[in-house]
């Protein structure tokens, strides 16, 4: 008797682990977020209040911010197709450029192979890094 007490006990804290586990993965995760674009986007877009444009442009106050509206120097790629597209950046838009600028921007600096950019960034898979990165993002204003 006592042997299946212990045992339904380990399965019950087993699966509230599991739960909780999930559970936190379903909020987005601010602190993560942070962490990922320092290091997926702070080597070419400054994170800070500074906005100072670097490879890319800054990103501070990216959140419905209207793309190509920062003094920069765009493609003429990226500039075609956000002109074409007509949008702001925010979550639904950001979640598609970050999961594949390519696709999303066809011939963007940042995802095609060029000599004068340093890194290239073919997007991030994980849909809970994603919803991280751009919870973040909105903390930037």
């Amino acid at each position: 008797m006592l042997s299946k007490i212990i045992m339904w006990g380990a399965l019950t804290l087993a699966a509230s682990a599991l739960l909780f586990g999930v559970w936190l993965r379903i909020w987005p995760n601010v602190e993560n977020g942070k962490k990922l674009t320092e290091q997926n986007c702070g080597f070419c877009h400054d994170l800070t209040s500074n906005q100072k444009n670097k490879q890319g442009p800054f990103l501070w106050g990216v959140v419905n911010r209207v793309p190509g509206s920062v003094q920069y120097g765009y493609s003429t790629a990226f500039l075609t197709a956000v002109g074409d597209k007509s949008f702001v950046w925010d979550d639904d838009h950001l979640k598609l450029f970050i999961t594949n600028p390519a696709a999303f921007i066809p011939k963007n600096r940042m995802s095609s192979p060029d000599a004068s950019h340093p890194k290239i960034f073919k997007g991030i898979e994980s849909a809970a890094n994603r919803r991280d990165i751009i919870a973040y993002l909105n903390t930037l204003k």
